[in-house]
This record gives structure tokens, C-alpha cells and sequence, in this order.
């Protein structure tokens, strides 16, 4: 096993732990400038893309620095990326601005399998979560198919959710699974997540749920970040303006603003629709054609078939 070999599985090790940052003295960032050189003379290919926020600014040309200042140093990106890879990115001309205190997620493993079995092993006692101190202790697993071609997320888990370990239960659950049916699809043929796995908490709380914060929603973002790395679909539906917000992070835009086009994240189509939970609280025709006509879009991005009889769902008898 060859130097860099060694540093990769260190870093990955130390990143299972919940570890962030390291101390890196002036020698051993020579060592890595040399490495990244090398990479950039051997063309070597680029690494996954990452999540922006879940990566600090790099300036131009790197300050003189004293020993053992401490800078972020990240586990490797992908199951195959390599930190040759890594250090080949070309460093940008101006700073970047981003969250730098948003942490990096990236479980690491030899194939798909092991990644997500390492996600579902560090997460529930991922320190960067658990240390917020404002989220419930059960996880709420992703349901459906790890490979489909239409990913559902919403914001948070509520209580039926936590109490199945499911996203997408009780009554608004139900009418999910009435919309994926008219779509002539199953859970198990879509991919189901939120973007927070945990309840957000509240001092005596039953049944009640709070809306996550902005901080939970974007302390979550890299780790559906990752599972999009591992899923790849063709299309993500956020489901609600709060899943929408966490999800973009464009600020404070109505639902409506969300709705007027179609979206992006890390190269994927990102359609933004009601919340289910919308469909028990309406029953105008027209509100529920809108959401309808968001569906067949999401259809048509993914390459779905659409019959005529999908087609003329909630239109005036004649349309």
C-alpha cells in the first residue's frame, strides 16, 4: 500500500469518528501541494462532484501559514475518488463564498452496498447532528428503490414517521401513495427520504411536530448530497416550501416563486410541488390540476409513459 493509500483510508477512519478537522504542519502541505501537482501533470481525472456548501473557501494563492495551523481537511469524496483526484481541483482565482461551519458527509465504502450500510451505522450518532441538541434520537430510514429515477424529499419527519422508522406516513403518507399510484408507480419504485432523518424536538411533545430550522436543514443538506451521489435519479420532487428552502437554499421564497420553474441541484432536476398534506386541507379542481400538471412534468423529465386517461386527470368532462 503506497503513501497516498495510507493517508486515504487514515482520513476515512478519522471521518467515521465525527472528526472534522486536522492539524497540518508546513511540511506535510508541501507534501500535499506536491501531490496535487503531480496529479495535474498526469492528468488525472476530476473527483465526484460535491455538495458546494460542504466545503470551505480555498484562496488563491494559500498564505504563508505557522505550524500546526489548523485548516479542513476532508475524507475522500466518493467510494472511488481518490486523494490524488482530490488535490488535482484547480484552485479557484477568488474565494468562494459558503457556509464554512456546514460539515462533510461522506461514509465512505468499497461499493454502493457498504456506503449505505456505513449511512445508516454512523448517522444515527453523527456528532455534527447530535450536537445541536435540538433533534429526536430515531432515525427515520429512506424507503423505496436505491436506484430509482424519481426521488420524493421532504423537510423533516412528523410523528407517525418516527414512530414507523418511514418517511411519508399517516394521512398525508395516504395521499402520497394515492398521487404515486395515478402516476402508475409504487414505493418501492421511487426513492422516499426527508431531508432531516431526525424529528425536530420540543419541550412535552406528543403528537405535535415543529418545523425544522435553517440550521438543521442545511446541516443535513450534504447528507442527502450524498445519498443523491448514490441514488443518481433522473429528477428530485421536493415535496412543501420548507423541503424546498432547505433543499435550494435560495432564502425565504414563497412556494409559489418555487413553482414557476424547474430547479437544480448538483445536476438534477429539482421539481417543487405541494406538500401532501396539502391535499387534506383542499379540494378545489384547479389547485389539485396544478399539482397534477407538476406530476406529469416530473413524468416526463424522468421518461415515464403518460396515457391519455393520466393526461386528462382533474379537466372539465370534454376538456
Amino acid at each position: 500500500m503506497n503513501l497516498r493509500s495510507l493517508v486515504l483510508d487514515y482520513l476515512h477512519t478519522l471521518q467515521t469518528q465525527g472528526v472534522q478537522r486536522l492539524a497540518v504542519d508546513e511540511e506535510a502541505r508541501l507534501v500535499l501541494r506536491e501531490w496535487m501537482l503531480a496529479a495535474k501533470r498526469g492528468g488525472r481525472p476530476a473527483p465526484v462532484a460535491q455538495i458546494p456548501v460542504a466545503r470551505p473557501a480555498e484562496p488563491a494563492s494559500p498564505p504563508p501559514m505557522q505550524q500546526d495551523a489548523p485548516v479542513e481537511m476532508d475524507a475522500p469524496a466518493a467510494p472511488e475518488a481518490s486523494l490524488s483526484a482530490e488535490l488535482s481541483k484547480p484552485l479557484p482565482e477568488e474565494p468562494v463564498q459558503v457556509h464554512d461551519e456546514v460539515p462533510f458527509f461522506r461514509p465512505g465504502g468499497s461499493n454502493a452496498e457498504e456506503a449505505w450500510a456505513n449511512m445508516r451505522r454512523i448517522l444515527p450518532t453523527w456528532p455534527p447532528l447530535r450536537q445541536l441538541g435540538t433533534l429526536r434520537e430515531k432515525m427515520v430510514l429512506p424507503q423505496g428503490n436505491p436506484q430509482a429515477d424519481i426521488v420524493f424529499v421532504g423537510d423533516a419527519p412528523g410523528y407517525y414517521d418516527e414512530k414507523a422508522g418511514l418517511p411519508f406516513q399517516g394521512e398525508a403518507g395516504g395521499k402520497l401513495d394515492g398521487m404515486l399510484k395515478a402516476m402508475g408507480l409504487t414505493r418501492e419504485q421511487v426513492y422516499l427520504t426527508q431531508l432531516l432523518k431526525f424529528r425536530p424536538a420540543q419541550p412535552r411533545q406528543t403528537l405535535n411536530t415543529r418545523p425544522p430550522s435553517d440550521k438543521e436543514l442545511l446541516f443535513s443538506l450534504p447528507v442527502f448530497d450524498f445519498e443523491m451521489q448514490l441514488v443518481q435519479p433522473r429528477v428530485i420532487v421536493a415535496l412543501g416550501v420548507i423541503a424546498a428552502r432547505g433543499l435550494l437554499q435560495q432564502g425565504n421564497l414563497p412556494l409559489a416563486a418555487y413553482q414557476e420553474r424547474t430547479w437544480n441541484f448538483q445536476g438534477i432536476p429539482v421539481v417543487v410541488t405541494h406538500h401532501p398534506s396539502y391535499l387534506l386541507r383542499t379540494s378545489d379542481l384547479g389547485e389539485r390540476r396544478r399539482l397534477w400538471e407538476e406530476m406529469l412534468h416530473v413524468m416526463e423529465i424522468a421518461g415515464l409513459p403518460i396515457n391519455d386517461k393520466q393526461r386528462g386527470y382533474f379537466l372539465p368532462k370534454g376538456a
